[in-house]
């Protein structure tokens, strides 16, 4: 069924919710299983290219892992189940895309933070409307392990897209470098964060003993166009006219005009 209409409400003027403890324990345990592979593969394309650093990703402190659900059954499952395509066409309309998935790991006491930003600054200026951001904790989330961090729209009073300015250290986008420490969404593990593409959130450093572990998935309303007419990372087709794709039915586009 879809979200309340008052949580609609909270979530055009705050720009978040959250939704503690609404992934299955099966569901989780398949995400935990898909990181880990994720992460396997990775740590071994960076050792064999000798590489530190890879996009996002910095050796040993953080690792930024695109899926690919195309061929994982059970991110298939999650990502386009009732419960998902609910949520976030209650969020954002009857069109439904998904636009990226990926897993986020901090690394056990070296694990760094990403710095503040709005996920539309990362299309960098290529016009297109709000999207939809799940953040799901697979782990419990702290501040010592390093939480989300969320400025709520009503407190910073706009939702307008600001320029962002690469970290060349980092790799970051920065759009914000104020002393607004922002609200820690300290949540449990099987949280789902919804996040707009326009809400500016960070996340801090892992000092624990443990790696910290979170699955993102943005869902757009319609394919996401560069200014040179080519589709801007993936359009799968989830809902059209509020009603559901068949999956076998769904196209994706990746890598060139629609």
């Amino acid at each position: 069924m879809p979200i309340a209409e008052n949580l609609v409400e909270q979530f055009h003027r705050e720009g978040y919710l959250i939704f503690p403890r609404v992934i299955s324990e099966p569901d989780l345990a398949a995400l935990h299983v898909e990181c880990q592979q994720c992460l396997g593969q990775q740590i071994a394309d960076m050792e064999r290219v000798g590489a530190e650093a890879m996009g996002l990703s910095h050796k040993q402190k953080r690792y930024f892992l695109p899926s690919r659900h195309d061929d994982r059954a059970s991110l298939q499952r999650f990502l386009f189940s009732d419960q998902i395509l609910s949520l976030v066409g209650s969020l954002i309309g009857d069109d439904v895309f998904l636009f990226l998935e990926l897993f986020v790991v901090k690394w056990p006491k070296t694990g760094t933070a990403f710095a503040w930003h709005q996920d539309s600054g990362y299309l960098l200026g290529n016009p297109h409307k709000p999207f939809v951001a799940l953040w799901c904790a697979l782990d419990d989330m702290t501040e010592e392990n390093g939480a989300l961090y969320v400025r709520p729209t009503s407190q910073t009073g706009s939702a307008e897209v600001v320029p962002h300015i690469k970290d060349k250290k980092a790799g970051d986008l920065v759009g914000y470098q104020g002393d607004d420490p922002g609200i820690a969404m300290n949540v449990p593990k099987g949280s789902i964060i919804a996040l707009s593409s326009t809400t500016f959130h960070r996340s801090g450093a892992n000092i624990t003993d443990h790696p910290r572990r979170a699955y993102l998935a943005s869902y757009s309303p319609e394919p996401i166009i560069d200014k040179n007419g080519r589709l801007w990372n993936r359009a799968v087709v989830c809902l059209k006219d509020g009603k559901r794709v068949d999956q076998r039915e769904m196209k994706t586009a990746m890598g060139g005009a629609i």
